[in-house]
């Protein structure tokens, strides 16, 4: 959901009442059948003692319970459409045995069932530790979105602009990605706006992090801010160094000198161009319609109009992590060395 910044850092704080983490041996939990859903039932500590609690999942969770008791997803969907009591007892059956898991809830949903050594990085630390660095930088946010599984920021310096060709104009940014449910690892990636039309396109990772720390005790995590201090403290340094360098003028010029090659590489077919990056990357057949309809539309059949077909498509979706994902293959492919280019295409 795309939101200001100022709703972003409000919802943020909301959720922070209203979330817990607790550690559970896997001989605890136990999948139940109740009010047409599969929700999930494990002991969590409350005061003095345990109390059984019984909490429903999110479609996130839904696919990690798949995954890890080894259910086939198509299997378990299936068994999610009027037979959820067979597949509580599927995932009762197959759920491992002597493992502790991170249980991450919130709104009264298990949002995440993770391994205990899962590093826990909050959107919020990372929203408020980056602030300071964009202000720093003289960036201004572009965008905000905050999906079931993922925060996306992305900041731009507006004053610094380039050309890819005389009248299309770039100016350097950055996204700022990361997952507190295990969907992917925490990244800070640059980013370019293209200016006559908005599409942004995503470079090479700066920091990919993936989120694994220590053991964790069983019982309620609690996360004090000495403790979280303590265990990003070497990620937020680099963060902002990364920010920095990323709107180094001289990094974002070479990513620019880069992305000019490929507006004079051209593409003799057009169709069997689109047909080709359709199946090299999955994507859907919906897509692969509007990719071909905005490349052709473009009157511009070379490398870079190849790339800003795919980021045009994904200015259009309503899901905020295929959209970055179509950018960041925008990206790949703006860069990629003709020799490659044309053998993918060919």
């Amino acid at each position: 959901m795309r939101q200001s910044i100022t709703d972003l850092a409000t919802e943020l704080e909301r959720q922070k009442t209203t979330r817990m983490d607790v550690v559970v041996d896997s001989r605890e939990i136990k999948a139940v059948s109740y009010n047409d859903e599969v929700q999930l039932e494990f002991p969590v500590p409350y005061g003095a003692g345990d109390m059984v609690t019984t909490f429903g999942m999110t479609p996130w969770t839904h696919g990690q319970i798949s995954a890890k008791t080894g259910i086939p997803k198509k299997y378990y969907d299936r068994l999610m459409d009027g037979h959820q009591g067979l597949l509580a007892d599927n995932i009762n059956e197959w759920m491992p045995e002597k493992e502790q898991r991170l249980v991450r809830i919130m709104d009264g949903n298990v949002r995440a069932f993770l391994s205990d050594r899962y590093r826990i990085m909050d959107n919020y630390d990372l929203l408020y530790q980056s602030l300071d660095a964009f202000k720093e930088a003289g960036a201004q946010i572009h965008q905000a979105d905050l999906t079931e599984t993922n925060m996306y920021v992305k900041a731009i310096i507006p004053h610094t602009v380039k050309e890819i060709r005389e009248g299309d104009s770039v100016v350097p940014g950055l996204i700022l990605r990361n997952s507190e449910v295990g969907a992917g690892a925490f990244k800070v990636e640059p980013f370019m706006l293209r200016l006559v039309c908005t599409n942004g396109m995503i470079g090479e990772s700066s920091i990919d992090k993936i989120h694994l720390g220590g053991k964790k005790e069983a019982g309620i995590v609690e996360w004090s801010e000495e403790t979280k201090q303590a265990e990003n403290s070497t990620i937020w340094l680099k963060v902002r160094d990364t920010i920095e360098s990323t709107f180094n003028p001289e990094t974002f010029s070479k990513w620019v000198d880069q992305v000019k090659r490929g507006a004079d590489i051209p593409i003799e077919y057009p169709v069997i161009a689109i047909d080709n990056v359709v199946e090299q990357y999955n994507m859907t057949a919906d897509i692969k319609g509007e990719l071909l309809n905005h490349f052709m539309k473009g009157a511009d059949v070379t490398q870079w109009g190849l790339a800003n077909a795919v980021t045009r498509t994904a200015r259009d979706l309503e899901d905020v992590n295929m959209q970055v994902e179509l950018e960041s293959i925008g990206g790949k492919l703006a860069i990629m060395p003709e020799r490659e280019l044309l053998r993918m295409i060919a």
